[in-house]
């Protein structure tokens, strides 16, 4: 597996791209792994991303985060289920759109 910081991503984006193309790249920030890339191949093999990445990438985004939120996870389990509409109106509210 390839490691390489977020400057030399920066600086270096189309050979980091290739990388993670081939293998998954490690991200590091001071020395410390914060990130992994991985192709969008290898994404697809991966139970939990598989269905949210089988949606087209003009679908919905209420379809998109109906299936987000059946997939679950951390956030859910802090703050309890939320309807698509809500967290849409957050993110809204969190970029700015209001």
């Amino acid at each position: 597996m390839k490691s390489m910081s977020s400057k030399e991503i920066k600086d270096r984006y189309g050979a980091f791209a290739e990388a993670a193309r081939q293998e998954p790249v490690v991200h590091t920030s001071h020395g410390r792994p914060t990130l992994v890339t991985i192709s969008i191949e290898r994404a697809r093999k991966l139970p939990g991303l598989r269905e949210e990445l089988r949606l087209a990438p003009g679908a919905d985004r209420h379809a998109r985060l109906k299936q987000l939120i059946r997939l679950g996870g951390s956030g859910e389990r802090l703050v309890g289920p939320q309807s698509p509409k809500h967290l849409a109106a957050r993110s809204s509210a969190f970029r700015g759109n209001d």
